[in-house]
């Protein structure tokens, strides 16, 4: 045992303790008695706490999030919630309090996620926080003893825990403060609630103080039970007894550090500091039974009482000394047991109980013949050590079977141990099995010891320039920002502390996201250290600078990982550990796991301890466990750059879909990362020696045997009852986590292995032993592996709800802020995608401990249960795309095979992305199969990224999905590509196609057509519109874009068949909507052009006179001698008249006339009337000489003030 610290079977899963949300924290400030440090009694208010990170510094960090005490409660019914998680904070004023249940009733409606946190006008005292269910409503009670001597009573309804609006309720109403008058003047040292209305209070001079509330008056009442002279004879009392210091008090050594109510709830029994075990009887207020906690022997006690001088005296800072068990058929005919624990000789005693009122016989050593003590000295290595906690745990039907959790502490480290006993059993098998039997908990990967040794830390890999492919940067950046590992505090406080030595940044500190800010303040570092340097590498700079900030980040989360408490729901038969900054569910591990973690046991069989050996029960289990250690050796062994070129190319044949054979894969890999090369002698030797047989005497069934440990046996049943609550949700994924990375290493090792033997004993391969059979089952599980990885460690932007009471927290915090789904928290893929599923996994009734470790290995497994690998793949694929998490769409799409919709999904990504030519060609690939096969687009689509309506454009025809594809295109404002698929989806009509869907296709190419300055295929498509009013729309559309781009010559020289007197009427509507001749197109030379070219030249001048109407009374350039167009107007009119006949040489135009009445001179020039009149070309040429004449007039000076065709009044 000294040489493995005990066999390893749990292991922890740590859990961060953050916030749910943005605003999830109200705080409370208390009302007190007591002044204030300012003379004044602080204000009793309620307020919702904003976290702010940014820029906070050590002890604001160490105030809010480093807890120096703290433990969990946990109701004794069903109710949800039932777990509380409370810690002690900022200098033990604050007590922070929230639920941490991993599963709740399917019914609930509401997610209790809201942390509370009580702030005390004065320090809590140690020992002075405890907690019981109320019996007549569903809360919580919380006690707590200030140094103020104030007890708080305070009433927390559930709903405090889920509705920020219950508790704007007046704090007077739940916080009831009282000072009792039975400790007055002494020092409370321990409190523990019995009941609700039930309290013991330990004091500093030896008394016990039994405490009832008295609700009609709201007050507390009681007794003290205590006596002057703890000495059966009477020889000292209390004033003459020595003192112990603790926390600026002294204590009397007849304190008791431990106190309880019976189980018939007839005597209050204690463990006092002066090393005795007391009963006392409530009803009389008299001692009765009393002992050593060793010597079971009054006069040995009367002898140590005697001589108080020389005796010895627990330490006052001893958390847990006794635990009073009712145990049915107790040993020796006890009505109950208490177990109590001696610092002294490390030694546990287990009390048996006949009559607690009878000092001389009513307690027995219930163990007599076997001493009880913890072998930690050789489980932890070292000679000084305490024990902080401790719990018993009865077997099912009496002792058999019982457990005990212990938490010991060896200066800064602190270990969880179990061991299983039968309080029954003779005496020498009890002393066996309490000196050999223990189990050992794993503190799991996110210790500062466990960081060390993972493989993505940068800190720990040796950077090789020639083989480091990879941005230093962006590794740390992945290994800094992975779920679960750092808390965004920890991360910024680091941050704040890192950035202390750089010049100007305080002010720019706050801007940006972390991750940029982090990145800015390295880069500054280093590019600052390289200043004068003759051969600057800043690529050495840059990695050293991140191992500047690690080791700050380091130093922080090491104080995160200090432990407080160890906890056991009996309920769940769960044990929890409670850290500074953490909550962490202990688990067993999986026999994988076992394996790893009792690598040396196992290396000698001979050795293997009662648990191991239950564990791995059977010889091939043992063969499995050390091919598993054997391999791992053997790959770490290697250079870290043969690793990493193992693990690459085995991912680059995975990722591609090459038609080789296994042979040639096996092989290709094995040259490319140069395996063997790098395997010496001494590797092989060492190898054996671990197989404990030759390499070639390995077996294919040992492989299979080995992944199989890797895989989910189902047991139990299916409870659609339940649904996950946060913190389940958090477990169950930082398990999965660790699962996966295990896993991945777990079958790498076994790859390289295979990979060896196979290229090692070619030419000798043996015959129990087929290496492509083993290697195509690891490259199965390995592929299943990084998929999984790449999900559970990837976090996108939206929430996901996982069950109808977060799915409300979601959609009641989505109209609170008004964000849509982009809610103010992130999550995993693998939460969001799959943790709504989180309760079709079959779990164990009774699964205890095991329930996570069985719980995310069904997790993980159900993901793939009746699908295949390219299934899965492509229904994430579709879940990314239908959020719009592009960029990590992109990432993932490397796991895409080629499949007929898996091309399609990527078809969907380019196009999101903008690549609208890689769009085009993955959505022509599968299209015969999409549009023409017996394709199920609703079989395929899980994630609805294609709408109802769309879906009935598959396997409905060509022209369908075409249309369907240029409805993507069209959203994505790609008209060259809607052209395309328009064309392509025209020519798949074939025979008596459905019309309408022709006309669809037919005005989207002519859309296209025309937003791409594709006329002439604009043209061609509105001359195959079977609809009249349609074709007509398209035709004016046509017209006026390309008359808007100088088109005009093109325009006319399509032949418009059928449509020339559409044209001369749309070109006759736009003339008469033109506002502006100077500044509009010129929509009247137009219509003049297309006229001429029809030879239809009185219609051509009829335009041309129009607009010489239009420029009299609207241009204003009209008086200006230098402006000709009327004068150009005027002679194209007549040349284009002088081209007919004689008696053809006329038009009819509108002509203006003056409304009735004379007209007023001004600004204002009357109302016109229009008629329709006779004008020839004599009258023309007449009106063309007078504008020349005027014209003349105007520039030798001879012009009048006003229109000559209006009258002037004479004054």
């Amino acid at each position: 045992m000294a040489h493995n610290g005990g066999t390893c079977l749990y292991k922890q899963a740590r859990l961060n303790i953050e916030p749910a949300f943005p605003g999830s924290t109200i705080a409370f400030t208390l009302p007190s008695g007591s002044l204030s440090t300012f003379g004044s009694r602080p204000t009793v208010k309620r307020s919702v706490v904003t976290e702010q990170y940014v820029d906070q510094d050590e002890d604001a960090f160490t105030k809010r999030h480093l807890a120096t005490d703290g433990s969990m409660y946990f109701h004794k019914h069903n109710a949800y919630p039932r777990s509380f998680l409370w810690r002690v904070l900022d200098r033990k004023k604050v007590l922070e309090l929230q639920a941490v249940d991993l599963d709740h009733d399917y019914t609930d409606q509401f997610e209790a996620n809201l942390t509370l946190l009580l702030q005390f006008a004065s320090p809590i005292r140690p020992f002075c926080v405890a907690f019981a269910t109320p019996g007549d409503r569903d809360a919580l009670t919380v006690f707590a003893i200030t140094t103020a001597n104030e007890l708080y009573r305070i009433t927390l309804h559930r709903d405090f825990f889920a509705s920020p609006a219950a508790s704007e309720q007046d704090i007077d109403a739940w916080c009831k403060r009282s000072e009792p008058t039975l400790f007055s003047g002494r020092i409370p040292y321990r409190l523990v609630a019995v009941s609700a209305e039930e309290l013991l209070v330990t004091l500093d001079d030896g008394a016990i103080c039994r405490m009832l509330w008295d609700k009609v008056n709201n007050t507390w009442d009681g007794s003290r039970y205590q006596s002057n002279n703890w000495s059966v004879r009477g020889l000292l009392s209390w004033k003459a007894q020595p003192t112990v210091r603790f926390e600026n008090a002294d204590l009397a050594i007849s304190a008791a550090a431990a106190v309880a109510v019976s189980p018939d709830g007839q005597h209050i029994l204690s463990v006092c500091l002066d090393h005795t075990l007391r009963a006392w009887n409530i009803a009389s207020g008299k001692a009765g039974a009393q002992t050593d906690l060793l010597v079971n022997d009054i006069r040995a006690l009367e002898k140590t009482n005697a001589n108080t001088s020389s005796s010895y005296s627990i330490g006052p800072a001893q958390s847990k000394l006794m635990a009073i068990l009712d145990v049915p058929d107790g040993v020796g005919g006890a009505t109950y047991h208490v177990v109590t624990y001696s610092p002294k000789q490390h030694r546990f005693m287990f009390w048996g109980v006949r009559d607690a009122d009878d000092p001389s016989l009513g307690l027995y050593d219930a163990a007599v013949g076997s001493e009880l003590i913890p072998p930690i000295d050789e489980l932890m290595d070292t000679t000084v050590w305490t024990m902080e906690e401790f719990h018993i745990i009865p077997g099912p039907a009496g002792w058999r079977g019982s457990e005990i959790w212990i938490r010991a502490r060896s200066g800064p480290s602190s270990r969880v141990y179990s061991l299983k006993f039968d309080l029954t059993d003779l005496p020498d098998n009890r002393t066996q099995t309490w000196k050999n039997d223990w189990v050992s908990v794993d503190s799991g990967p996110l210790t500062v010891e466990g960081l060390k040794v993972n493989p993505t830390n940068p800190s720990e890999q040796d950077r090789d320039a020639e083989h480091d492919d990879l941005d230093s940067t962006e590794q740390w950046l992945d290994f800094l920002f992975f779920p679960g590992r750092f808390t965004t505090a920890t991360l910024e406080t680091s941050l704040h502390i890192y950035k202390r030595g750089l010049e100007r940044t305080r002010s720019r500190s706050s801007r940006g996201s972390l991750k940029e800010r982090l990145c800015a303040t390295v880069i500054a570092f280093a590019t600052n250290s390289q200043n004068g340097t003759q051969n600057p590498d800043i690529g050495d700079a840059v990695a050293a600078q991140w191992q500047a900030y690690y080791s700050l980040v380091k130093d922080l989360h090491k104080r995160r990982g200090e432990s407080l408490s160890l906890v056991y729901d009996q309920k769940t038969d769960r044990p929890w550990l409670i850290l500074s900054d953490h909550v962490s569910a202990i688990r067993n591990c999986s026999k994988a796991e076992v394996a790893i973690l009792n690598a040396e046991a196992l290396s000698d069989q001979r050795m293997l301890s009662k648990s191991l050996r239950k564990v791995l029960d059977t010889t091939e289990s043992r063969d499995v466990a050390r091919l598993l250690n054997a391999a791992s050796s053997f790959r770490q062994r290697l250079p870290s750059f043969v690793q990493q070129e193992v693990q690459r190319h085995m991912e680059m044949d995975l990722l591609q879909s090459r038609p080789v054979t296994i042979i040639d894969r096996m092989e290709w890999i094995e040259s490319n990362s140069e395996l063997l090369q790098h395997v010496t002698d001494e590797h092989l030797s060492l190898l054996v020696e671990e197989l404990g047989t030759e390499v070639k005497d390995l077996k294919t069934d040992t492989f299979l045997r080995a992944i199989k440990t890797l895989g989910y046996e189902e047991e139990g049943k299916l409870n659609s009852r339940k649904q996950i609550a946060r913190y389940g949700l958090s477990a169950l994924l930082r398990v999965s986590q660790e699962t996966l990375e295990a896993d991945h290493n777990t079958l790498l090792d076994l790859l390289v292995l295979a990979l060896f033997m196979f290229v090692e004993l070619e030419g000798e391969t043996p015959e129990d032993f087929d290496a492509s059979e083993v290697f195509m089952e690891l490259l199965g599980q390995y592929k299943d592996c990084m998929t999984m990885s790449w999900v559970a460690r990837t976090v996108w932007a939206r929430q996901s709800s996982t069950g109808p009471a977060s799915d409300n927290v979601n959609r009641t915090m989505s109209e609170t802020l008004r964000t849509g789904q982009k809610l103010p928290f992130t999550q995993t893929v693998l939460e969001g995608v799959y943790g709504a599923r989180a309760f079709e996994v079959s779990l164990p009734e009774k699964s205890k401990a095991n329930l996570l470790t069985h719980w995310s290995r069904g997790w993980l497994a159900s993901i793939f249960v009746g699908l295949e690998y390219d299934n899965v793949v492509e229904d994430i694929m579709g879940l990314l795309l239908a959020q719009r998490e592009y960029d990590l769409a992109m990432d993932f799409s490397k796991f895409l095979k080629e499949s007929t919709w898996a091309t399609y999904l990527r078809g969907r990504l380019y196009i999101a992305l903008g690549e609208n030519a890689l769009a085009s060609v993955c959505f022509q690939k599968p299209a015969y199969t999409l549009a023409l096969g017996l394709f199920d687009v609703a079989e395929e689509d899980t994630a609805s990224l294609v709408s109802e309506v769309e879906r009935n454009s598959f396997s409905e025809g060509l022209a369908q999905y075409y249309s369907h594809v240029i409805g993507l295109f069209e959203k994505a404002k790609a008209y060259s590509y809607i052209a395309d698929f328009a064309r392509l989806g025209l020519r798949s009509l074939v025979g008596q196609e459905d019309e309408q869907l022709k006309g669809e296709l037919l005005q989207r190419l002519f859309t296209a057509s025309v937003q791409t300055s594709m006329f002439q295929e604009a043209y061609s498509a509105m001359t195959r519109h079977s609809d009249v009013a349609l074709k007509q729309a398209d035709l004016q559309t046509l017209i006026t874009s390309m008359v808007s781009q100088d088109q005009t010559p093109e325009l006319f020289k399509f032949p418009f068949l059928g449509l020339a007197d559409e044209v001369d009427t749309i070109l006759t509507s736009l003339c008469q909507r033109t506002l502006n001749l100077a500044s509009g197109p010129p929509y009247h030379q137009i219509l003049y052009s297309f006229r001429i070219s029809r030879n239809n030249f009185r219609g051509a001048a009829s335009i041309l006179h129009e607009r010489l109407q239009r420029l009299k009374t609207t241009s204003s350039k009209v008086h200006d001698p230098a402006d000709e167009s009327l004068t150009q107007c005027y002679l194209m009119i007549i040349n284009t008249l002088s081209s007919v006949r004689k008696e053809d040489a006329y038009i009819l135009a509108e002509q203006r006339i003056e409304g009735g009445g004379s007209l007023t001179v001004g600004l204002g020039q009357g109302k016109k009337l229009l008629k329709r009149q006779i004008v020839t070309l004599d009258t023309l040429r007449k009106e063309y000489q007078a504008e020349l004449d005027r014209i003349a007039a105007i520039e030798s000076g001879q012009f009048p003030f006003v229109d000559p065709m209006d009258e002037m009044d004479i004054l």
